[in-house]
């Protein structure tokens, strides 16, 4: 027979609250399962607040900005090749103009 999780949790002596031992069990189980986080844990209010404050902390950024290229702007790309384009041609009129 087995035993009920209300056993589990007492014969586990944690300190945990219920509810919060329970989510980690939870947690547990599905990683041996090798899934991802169930849906119910995904709608879970804590689940999407812990979520919500990782992104902030870390920077996470949900609108993209089509206006960098690899954190660039394209506006300093554009000027730092016409000026390389404008070095060269320099440097091919003056070769030209020594012949």
């Amino acid at each position: 027979m087995q035993k009920s999780w209300n056993q589990l949790y007492k014969e586990s002596g944690t300190t945990l609250s219920y509810k919060e031992w329970r989510r980690r069990e939870d947690e547990k189980m599905a990683s041996f399962d090798g899934l991802t986080p169930s849906d119910s844990l995904k709608k879970n209010p804590y689940f999407l607040a812990t979520q919500e404050k990782m992104k902030k902390e870390g920077g996470y950024k949900e609108d993209i900005s089509y206006k960098t290229v690899f954190g660039i702007r394209q506006s300093v790309l554009v000027v730092g090749g016409l000026i390389v384009v404008l070095a060269i041609g320099i440097k091919l009129y003056q070769n030209y103009k020594n012949r």
